[in-house]
């Protein structure tokens, strides 16, 4: 059975098939684009802190949306094309098309890889900085250097890993990785967003241990010669009589630490009790090397031992309701009796001695939740700030990872190294400062100026200090040509007034205006400053700190943020607030649908000549359809563009 219209349109409608479909579908996407839409203005309206304004980079949106623009003309030419039965032509045009796509796509990729590069923090006291963030590497005596460029890091971290076999050799203390020069290895640089933390031992949750940062950790290890092992031999007991075949009776401290001695050596030569040791328990010798493995297994004696304890508990229970059944037998109310209102719990702990361990007699066994490894030796740890559970205090102390493991400080190992989160900044934004400062009625400007970057405690404070002078001083000529301009009204306000965005925030146009301006002695107030200022397509992608370095304007000065400081940071990802989630999201979103649409488009291009040779009005039809979705495509992009790159 042939389908009609499938070619010929409707003589009614003067549609085809294949064409109503398209329609029907792009009224869906309407619907999905429309929701994303109607989210983002509903989020910016009701936002509760300063939604970012004029943050993303015009010049690429602004290039893309004249290739959007032009490849909706060429695909249109490619359809007429068809129509006038020329086929060279055709390809020429939809060649274009394509062409305009992966232009549009690359973009993209460039503008996305500059966002997912740039380092982002919210401090304590709501100051948001944004900027670059150097790069570390940890020396072979232990010591942290930090550097502007992945790069350099490197060479300094390879240099240092030389010098250190070298040292290793003519001391003639070599080993046979010292004898093929793998004594140390130089690490990843890592950005220095990072805490460092030099811990004397490790206590793993062996329930919640996160795999990942495991293996990390024993990798950073092995890198530095380190390891990890346990300090003695560790009993793990899932069954009592488990426990029952190992201890007879409750004894002192040295007879049980003898006794212990005994099982190890048992177990080393393949002895065993009369109940299989190991089959819902472990023991674990002194010196054993840490490994996910090994926390596995363990974990598994700990559910067996947990299971265990709950059935004792039940039966605790049953034994004791019986019990006050039998002493009030006619008493609807036994259950509210103080005899039946016990903690099983409590029953639970009175097996057990003062030490946490099973007493002669006991029903339950003592359960094992970590895992305890000392670092031989110390070295410093790379642990992202995303792993700790809160900020650590201090230079010594604990480290509580979000896994449930504790990195512990001792004599052997200070902690908490000195590893402060060090970038060259591009943008401070007070808006958020200025905002908890009215809701409080405070001056906004007091409440910045007394903010930890203007705080003694900066070691690059001068600068930022003269960034923040100039700033204001150009606010105010601004305030002053609004007012000349526009006037005043009748109570005598100002009718125009800078943003908040322009008042409260220093863009990195701005730290480079203000570095032109000082590098040619121009003040705010002087003809030409103005001038100095970066036009908008500067920076292609955001800030260029390469080239301003290479001019001599050092624009962006350095800061280290310590630690405790830092409330949040990340880079320019969804993570970071809801605009950049909403941002990625349709963006995405968008890109997946040129990505689509190219397909189809180069389908066409490509693997249609035999269905031109046989039906052209076919494959017009065809192209027509597939030009409709890039239309769509197009006019999304018209609205994406004005709401996320110019507002």
């Amino acid at each position: 059975m042939e389908i009609p219209y499938t070619v010929t349109p409707r003589k009614d409608t003067g549609l085809f098939n294949s064409k109503v479909g398209i329609w029907i579908f792009l009224a869906s996407e309407v619907m999905l684009f429309g929701g994303l839409f109607s989210g983002y203005v509903f989020l910016r309206i009701y936002a509760d802190y300063p939604w970012p304004e004029r943050a993303l980079p015009i010049v690429p949106g602004l290039i893309n949306t004249f290739v959007l623009i032009g490849s909706s003309v060429t695909v249109v030419f490619a359809w007429a094309s068809l129509k006038m039965r020329q086929w060279r032509r055709f390809q020429i045009f939809m060649g274009i098309t394509i062409a305009c796509a992966g232009l549009f796509m690359v973009l993209k990729g460039i503008e996305y890889k500059a966002k997912w590069g740039h380092q982002a923090v919210r401090m304590d006291d709501f100051t948001i900085i944004e900027g670059h963030a150097h790069y570390g590497t940890i020396l072979s005596d232990g010591k942290v250097e930090y550097f502007h460029t992945k790069k350099e890091a490197q060479e300094a971290g390879e240099k240092d890993a030389t010098a250190a076999n070298e040292a290793t050799r003519e001391k003639g203390e070599e080993s046979d990785g010292a004898a093929k020069g793998d004594l140390w290895k130089a690490g990843k640089p890592f950005k220095a967003n990072m805490i460092l933390f030099q811990p004397e031992t490790i206590d793993f949750s062996v329930v919640r241990a996160h795999e990942p940062w495991v293996n990390t950790m024993l990798e950073q290890a092995n890198k530095r010669k380190s390891k990890f092992v346990t300090a003695g031999d560790v009993f793990l007991y899932g069954h009592i009589e488990d426990y029952a075949g190992t201890r007879s009776e409750p004894k002192s401290s040295k007879a049980r630490a003898q006794e212990e001695a005994g099982i190890a050596e048992k177990y080393a030569t393949a002895e065993r009790t009369d109940r299989k040791f190991g089959e819902n328990s472990l023991f674990i010798p002194a010196g054993t090397p840490l490994s996910y493995a090994l926390l596995e297994k363990t974990r598994k004696v700990f559910i067996a031992g947990r299971a265990h304890n709950a059935e004792t508990r039940t039966a605790i229970l049953r034994e004791n309701w019986k019990n006050v059944r039998k002493k009030w037998p006619n008493d609807k109310y036994w259950d509210q009796a103080p005899e039946a209102r016990i903690d099983p719990a409590t029953q639970l702990n009175e097996q057990l001695d003062a030490e946490g361990n099973c007493t002669a007699g006991s029903k339950v066994v003592s359960l094992v939740s970590t895992l305890a490894f000392k670092m031989d030796p110390p070295q410093p740890l790379i642990i992202e700030r995303g792993w700790v559970k809160r900020p650590i205090q201090g230079r010594e102390g604990k480290a509580e990872l979000k896994d449930d493991t504790f990195l512990n400080a001792g004599e052997g190992a200070p902690g908490l190294l000195e590893s402060p989160l060090a970038l060259s900044v591009d943008a401070i934004d007070f808006r958020w400062v200025a905002q908890k400062a009215e809701e409080a009625n405070k001056d906004p400007m007091a409440a910045i100026e007394q903010s930890w970057i203007f705080s003694k405690d900066n070691k690059n404070l001068p600068a930022y200090k003269k960034i923040w002078k100039v700033h204001k001083k150009r606010i105010g000529q601004l305030e002053q040509r609004l007012i000349d301009k526009y006037g005043k009204d009748a109570e005598g306000k100002p009718k125009r007034v800078p943003t908040e965005t322009d008042r409260y925030r220093v863009s990195w146009q701005d730290f480079v205006h203000y570095a032109r301006a000082e590098h040619d002695s121009v003040m705010p107030d002087e003809p030409g400053f103005d001038d100095l200022r970066p036009k908008f397509w500067n920076g292609f992608a955001g800030p260029n700190h390469k080239d301003e370095e290479i001019h001599d304007l050092h624009a962006f000065p350095e800061l280290e943020i310590p630690h405790q400081e830092v409330s949040m940071q990340s880079m320019f990802t969804p993570k970071w607030n809801t605009y950049y989630a909403i941002y990625f999201t349709l963006t995405g979103l968008h890109g997946l649908h040129v990505i689509g649409g190219a397909l189809v488009l180069g389908y066409y291009l490509f693997f249609s000549k035999g269905l031109y040779r046989r039906d052209p009005e076919w494959l017009a039809n065809r192209v027509e359809v597939g030009g409709l979705f890039w239309h769509f495509v197009d006019l999304v992009w018209i609205f994406l563009f004005p709401i996320l790159y110019l507002m």
